[in-house]
């Protein structure tokens, strides 16, 4: 806070008891309301705080197209603390940076419990906290597990990132009491093992409207999240980025998801980075033709003299077709109607033309379009044939009322693009592992935004195997990435798939052998890479706490959970 700041509030608290106050560094609230002067004085101060940390270089390219005063005036009188969240924010914003600058990328993966975060800190630098898994194994309370459709309770993933980051904290406890109880000799031979890694976590859509966006944001920030990525996908159509059905929200309806998310977090002062996820490379429908900035990648048909898709559709539920028949019926539409962006229906009209130069009148075309509604595109192409040109993008509409789209890497760049100032980060999801593509992408982008970091989902959803990738390749794929500014990267579900392969063979094995098999395929690995989980109490935090309670009653040594009974002693 600044002096003046400092200086006012001191002057609002003198009729605050003493006794109100435990700690200089903690603001008590004043015992009765401020003066008129001294609120505005207040105000002024604050919004001057949030001034300053709008400036700091954390923020440096990121646009707000709100002031610091309408942030301040909606923090309420409670003095705004800073969040514990916002301590490893800070720390990933610091290892993102070093990376970036070193060409580098920092790349992890999925965790399912603490037992594999604890596993990772040994070696990786962030920890990833997937939806996908929270859908399909992580669900809290009495809802159900199922694919990722994003339709599990909002607090599902927030309440993941609690139960890493408290554990997280544990462990650094007992490895911090551990090394400080010991003597410097003994503690130089001590594994001294980060585990505040901060936290990257799945956001979904932001599970609703505005308000829910920005409810779930606070969820996050105060449970534990260095960061979070939200997609353009549209709540209630959301899938899986590698499943198919993917439905788009217009560009701006994310951009305003963006916008949103970093008010909230402003509210609470917090360093949360924010990530935009486009899903649009691979997207086939968008649920709206309202912004203009999609309308060249929405696809209509040519045919004239028929019915839209959707009245056929309907026509067919209301006698009573099946929905094998109505499946049919939708491919027969679909098989019979060439769906095309209206550009590819200029360009085709202008082949066919009487126009001489046709190359030349196309890119006049294109160039007198870029950027503009398909109302003004409509015009362009009449002036230029001297006829209007019929395409429908309403008629091949779904039942559920989405339109056609095109999806491909040209629309995963311009959403990028619009999202670039709202987000400190931009993931491009993709349907193939394809570094070509990458460079591509991260290159066009980087034209408009000089050292933008991007994020790449190394999924297992991909056969990697089937993709011609060497040895070589493969070894080499994050490294490729890193050095054009794929700072973040993550096998999103990596601990879903090491527990399960892990579980199959020990199961398979232990049926067969019984506990020669977990010996073997356990406890002696567990010994020979050094896994901790070996002397599982000890992980657990058992000579930690039993430190604490001997602190607290005096200590008895018959009681002491790591006592000569205990059996861990003879690891």
């Amino acid at each position: 806070m600044l002096h003046v700041g400092r200086t006012l509030r001191a002057s609002a608290w003198s009729r605050t008891a003493k006794a109100m106050s435990t700690s200089a560094s903690i603001p008590a609230l004043s015992l009765d309301p401020p003066t008129l002067q001294e609120e505005s004085a207040l105000f002024d101060a604050r919004v001057q705080e949030m001034d300053d940390f709008f400036s700091q270089p954390r923020f440096k390219g990121i646009k707000r197209p709100y002031t610091a005063q309408s942030v301040a005036s909606k923090q309420g009188s409670m003095p705004v603390l800073p969040q514990p969240s916002s301590v490893l924010a800070n720390k990933l914003f610091g290892v993102l940076s070093r990376a970036a600058n070193e060409g580098r990328p920092v790349h992890t993966m999925g965790a399912i419990d603490p037992v594999q975060m604890t596993q990772m800190a040994r070696y990786q630098e962030i920890v990833y906290v997937s939806g996908w898994a929270a859908s399909s194994v992580l669900t809290t309370g009495n809802n159900e597990v199922g694919p990722d459709l994003g339709d599990y309770p909002y607090t599902t993933v927030p309440n993941q990132v609690h139960r890493i980051f408290r554990a997280q904290q544990l462990h650094d406890k007992k490895n911090y009491d551990e090394r400080m109880s010991a003597t410097p000799e003994q503690r130089a031979k001590l594994e001294n093992v980060d585990y505040l890694r901060p936290i990257i976590a799945d956001a979904d859509t932001g599970h609703g409207g505005l308000s829910a966006v920005m409810k779930l944001v606070k969820l996050f920030i105060e449970s534990g999240a260095s960061g979070i990525h939200l997609e353009d996908q549209l709540h209630g159509g959301k899938k899986c980025g590698h499943l198919g059905g993917k439905v788009l929200v217009p560009t701006s309806t994310h951009v305003s998801r963006l916008i949103a998310s970093r008010f909230q977090t402003d509210l609470m002062k917090s360093t949360m980075l924010l990530i935009a996820r486009t899903d649009s490379e691979s997207a086939k429908l968008i649920s709206s033709n309202v912004d203009v900035a999609d309308h060249e990648f929405i696809k209509g048909t040519t045919k004239k003299d028929t019915k839209s898709l959707a009245q056929i559709l309907a026509e067919a539920e209301v006698n009573g077709a099946s929905g094998v028949e109505i499946d049919k019926l939708e491919r027969h539409w679909m098989d019979t109607h060439q769906l095309c962006t209206f550009n590819q229906a200029v360009e085709q009209e202008i082949q066919t033309s009487s126009i001489s130069d046709k190359q030349g009148a196309w890119k006049t075309y294109l160039a007198a379009v870029e950027g503009k509604s398909n109302y003004e595109a409509r015009e362009v192409a009449a002036e230029i044939l001297g006829h209007s040109v019929f395409w429908d993008w309403d008629l091949p509409r779904t039942k559920e009322g989405y339109y056609h789209y095109t999806g491909g890497i040209e629309a995963a760049i311009k959403r990028s693009i619009a999202f670039a100032p709202y987000a400190d980060l931009l993931w491009l999801e993709t349907k193939a592992p394809d570094v070509q593509q990458a460079t591509s992408f991260a290159r066009t982008i980087r034209e408009q935004y000089p050292g933008k970091w991007f994020v790449y989902n190394l999924s297992p959803s991909f056969n990697w195997a089937h993709h011609g990738f060497s040895h070589s390749d493969l070894k080499n794929f994050v490294w490729d990435l890193g050095k054009e500014g794929f700072v973040l990267q993550l096998i999103s579900l990596a601990g879903l798939h090491s527990n399960a392969v892990t579980t199959a063979e020990l199961a398979k094995q232990f049926k067969e052998d019984g506990m020669l098999a977990y010996v073997k395929l356990i406890q002696q690995k567990e010994k020979a890479i050094g896994c901790d989980v070996l002397t599982h109490q000890k992980w657990s935090g058992a000579n930690y706490i039993d430190r604490i309670l001997q602190t607290v009653s005096a200590g008895s040594s018959s009681t002491s959970s790591i006592g000569k009974d205990s059996t861990e002693h003879t690891f």
